[in-house]
């Protein structure tokens, strides 16, 4: 059983903290240009991170793409909970899962719950506490870090596991 989102990460993005010598303001500089890159990912209780990184739009088409992909990685059904975003409930998917029925699942969350879904935080791991720290200089360098930082967590499983431990997500780790 794994939970589902997606989210983008744009060179404009600048989060988090930095240090400064005391007295002087720090400056995060950047490019000015636009690009961003946009990111399916799937954890699990038991620490998995399988993730989708891609310059395109996510619609129905990527979306089916990232679960043809979880499908080939795996030799058991795969049960997903995600949100209620629309290329989830399109046509289009609900076909894909009719045919692939014996080997995915969909199971929804309530509308405007994303504090009950463990996944939500691998943004914030991502966004604030790796790329949002760091200059990125191009669209290219932007999605080379984004891979990066998401194989550095995947690397890391006791983080994901940590995600199903928070007050608002530790029902999904029973």
């Amino acid at each position: 059983m794994g939970f589902e989102d997606e989210a983008a990460v744009d060179l404009r993005d600048r989060s988090g903290t930095t240090w400064g010598q005391c007295g002087i303001r720090p400056n995060v500089y950047v490019t000015g240009q636009r690009g961003r890159v946009n990111i399916l990912s799937v954890v699990t209780a038991k620490g998995d991170l399988h993730y989708y990184v891609t310059e395109k739009s996510i619609n129905s088409e990527e979306y089916i793409q990232f679960l043809e992909k979880l499908i080939d990685e795996r030799d058991r059904a795969i049960f997903l909970i995600i949100d209620q975003a629309s290329f989830h409930c399109s046509k289009q998917v609900r076909k894909f899962i009719w045919r692939h029925r014996d080997e995915i699942r969909l199971y929804y969350l309530p509308t405007y719950s994303p504090e009950l879904n463990p996944d939500e935080h691998v943004w914030e791991e991502i966004k604030d506490k790796q790329l949002g720290r760091k200059p990125i200089k191009n669209k290219s360098d932007l999605k080379q870090r984004t891979n990066t930082a998401l194989k550095s967590l995947k690397d890391h499983a006791e983080r994901v596991i940590s995600f199903f431990h928070l007050p608002e997500t530790q029902y999904a780790a029973q």
